[in-house]
């Protein structure tokens, strides 16, 4: 199998906020993808001394280990319990309730002999081809339900629709 990643922060003057990964088990089985597009918060304070790269980095190690590790749980458990254990490495030092507390959008991908699994969440778009050919774009549409004006700018979601039910979700400090 062939896996290429590549990843360039979205301006040369800030950090790539990206994480990507693939693993490939020893027993030459399936294997996992994980991919992270950092949310860049605006200016100011996020109530966390970390950074989006500082996240994303924990994150996504955490997602890619127990993604392959624990082939048992959902996909959905697994970012669950990936996000606890990075949320738990700086509850101490950080306010993880600010609504703009270090946060990524997510894209999961785990296979076997006869299975893909996949999580998608916000507004990362994963692209599956069949053995016909035939692409296939699985996303998490919410944002595009959003009410006009629900949003403070094309880049900066307002805090009463970012991991809100009725709003849309990035992966952040809160399991649920």
């Amino acid at each position: 199998m062939r896996i290429e990643l590549a990843t360039a922060p979205g301006s040369p003057e800030r950090p790539n906020e990206d994480w990507a990964s693939g693993a490939l088990p020893a027993s030459g089985q399936g294997g996992v993808l994980v991919l992270l597009d950092g949310v860049t918060p605006p200016r100011g304070d996020d109530g966390c001394v970390h950074s989006v790269p500082w996240f994303t980095a924990r994150l996504g190690g955490a997602l890619v280990e127990l993604s392959g590790s624990r082939p048992d749980l959902p996909l959905a458990e697994v970012l669950a319990e990936a996000i606890s254990r990075t949320a738990d490495t700086h509850r101490a030092t950080c306010d993880l309730s600010h609504v703009r507390t270090p946060q990524a959008t997510v894209v999961v991908a785990r296979w076997g002999e006869r299975v893909i699994e996949h999580l998608v969440l916000s507004d990362s778009v994963l692209l599956l081809e069949s053995s016909d050919g035939t692409v296939r774009a699985v996303l998490d549409d919410r944002l595009d339900r959003l009410p006009p004006g629900s949003l403070a700018s094309n880049e900066i979601a307002d805090a009463t629709v970012r991991n809100k039910e009725g709003g849309f979700f990035t992966a952040a400090a809160d399991p649920s």
